[in-house]
């Protein structure tokens, strides 16, 4: 065995990226709100790779993609988490805009002619609902034509 198979090689990097689970956390809402803050994240890393490229002429070595990971602090994960939700309330917004204009137009859509069958069809069922009061007043013992002559013309 040579010299080299017996010195420790530096350690494998690791499958996982460091920042998916310091942003993606379990959660009702929180998990959506995560997965769109990492996606804000690997498009930094991408523009940051692009950049780098341009400046230097080739791509990072895996130790300085390590470096520009831990240079993401509490605060500027924050940030992605903060953009996320904004990205989030943004898009509900146009949602119920759009829906809202759906709504809107579908309320207005409606035909002058079934409006006014609409309209005819519950005067009428109110006319036989105080129609059918009265009878029963009526029935009942109750004179409401002296009650109203009482109010009309007073002693």
């Amino acid at each position: 065995m040579t010299d080299e198979q017996n010195q420790p090689s530096e350690s494998p990097k690791s499958p996982f990226d460091p920042i998916f689970p310091r942003l993606v956390k379990e959660g009702p809402g929180q998990k959506v709100l995560g997965l769109i803050a990492y996606g804000l994240f690997q498009e930094a890393k991408r523009e940051w790779i692009s950049d780098f490229q341009a400046r230097e002429k080739r791509y990072p070595l895996d130790g300085e993609l390590c470096a520009y990971e831990r240079s993401w602090t509490t605060s500027r994960l924050e940030a992605l988490e903060n953009a996320a939700v904004q990205l989030i309330t943004a898009y509900t917004d146009s949602v119920v805009a759009q829906v809202e204009k759906q709504i809107l137009r579908s309320a207005l859509k409606g035909s002058f002619w079934r409006a006014v069958w609409r309209s005819v069809v519950s005067t009428l069922l109110y006319t036989l609902l105080l129609f059918g009061f009265a009878v029963g007043l009526a029935r009942s013992g109750v004179d409401l034509m002296g009650i109203l002559e009482k109010i009309i013309r007073p002693q």
